[in-house]
């Protein structure tokens, strides 16, 4: 609890908690022109009307909010090794692992918001633009727990790596990397290439379908843990970073 209640105040005057919550505004702002744009054409198109509003809207939102885990993940660490202030942190009387801990759930926190505000844009596109009766909201809810779930192996992977590091560039770089060999990968739908966290978040925009896929959900799950797990294991074994 003490740890938390440093992190807030530190998180209180870098900022690093309003970046996913920014973003989340303005991947609503897009979607709402997005949607003004294309109206008609994406009203034309065949299928289930909720799906067609998910699938087509959500892939821009996705890199946006990936870009802002990456971003927020390397300065929330970044900020930390300025000084030297994460070793003076090493002599409170807090856990090594206290600090990964508590900005995974600040940053897990500050995601869920972002999703909320997307998720509320595309519900007032939903029941105000689509036919009477056809959209779906929990086929929305549904959709944004998933997107949400898949979004974890990311944040925990970069604040893994952020941890690492002490140089910005390599986490950075290592976001980056993830980003453009998700994007490769994700078309192929191999159940093998679902191991890589980047895939997994990137699925759900590359599906045609807004059902929730229940294996991938585990699996994000699962991945989330594992590097956090691995994360504060070494941050308690080799507290000093590279």
């Amino acid at each position: 609890m003490k740890g938390l209640l440093l992190e807030l105040k530190k998180a209180r005057r870098t900022g690093l908690p309003l970046l996913l919550p920014g973003l989340g505004l303005l991947g609503a702002a897009y979607a709402l022109l997005n949607f003004l744009l294309r109206r008609e054409a994406l009203l034309a198109l065949s299928g289930d009307p909720t799906d067609t509003l998910l699938t087509q809207l959500y892939g821009m939102l996705l890199v946006l909010n990936l870009f802002g885990i990456v971003a927020a993940a390397c300065l929330s660490f970044a900020l930390e090794f300025k000084g030297g202030a994460l070793r003076k942190l090493y002599l409170l009387p807090l856990r090594p692992s206290g600090p990964l801990l508590c900005k995974f759930l600040l940053l897990a926190a500050s995601l869920f918001a972002a999703l909320l505000l997307q998720a509320l844009a595309l519900a007032g596109i939903g029941l105000g633009a689509l036919p009477p009766g056809s959209f779906r909201t929990g086929a929305l809810v549904r959709f944004a727990l998933y997107a949400y779930v898949s979004a974890l192996p990311v944040l925990s992977f970069m604040l893994l790596t952020a941890s690492r590091y002490e140089n910005l560039w390599v986490p950075l770089g290592t976001g980056v990397a993830g980003f453009l060999s998700g994007m490769a990968l994700v078309p192929y739908g191999s159940p093998a290439l679902l191991l890589h966290p980047f895939v997994l978040m990137l699925r759900p925009a590359a599906a045609l379908s807004a059902q929730p896929d229940g294996p991938s959900a585990a699996l994000a799950a699962a991945e989330c843990l594992l590097f956090l797990a691995a994360g504060l294991y070494l941050a308690e074994k080799r507290p000093c970073v590279l």
